[in-house]
């Protein structure tokens, strides 16, 4: 039998991470846009809060995409039960900010 090393918290949040990106990209249905996007949250996601806050123009100027490609894979990452998404207001100008969540299917089960 294989013996297992047992994970730190952090270190198993990163692993569930990893995992959700291989997932992801494991997805041939989802277009290479939509990936990319899934993989920007991820890759920003607080891992204390599993959340990342980012406004859907600065993820489309940060991969080179348009406002609207990102807003279309936005929307068929939470079609799919990939991630999840709620808007808030922050800052002095009460501005709109995306909060963004990994849902790791298996551990739903």
């Amino acid at each position: 039998m294989k013996n297992e090393i047992e994970l730190s918290e952090a270190g198993q949040w990163y692993r569930d991470r990893d995992e959700w990106i291989r997932h992801v990209l494991g997805r041939p249905y989802l277009s290479s846009d939509c990936q990319r996007v899934g993989i920007f949250i991820a890759m920003h996601m607080n891992r204390r809060d599993n959340h990342t806050k980012h406004q859907q123009k600065t993820i489309a100027k940060d991969l080179n995409l348009s406002p609207v490609t990102v807003k279309r894979s936005v929307g068929k990452l939470i079609e799919e039960g990939l991630i999840s998404k709620d808007q808030v207001q922050r800052g002095r100008r009460n501005r709109a900010v995306n909060h963004y969540r990994l849902i790791f299917a298996w551990q739903a089960l």
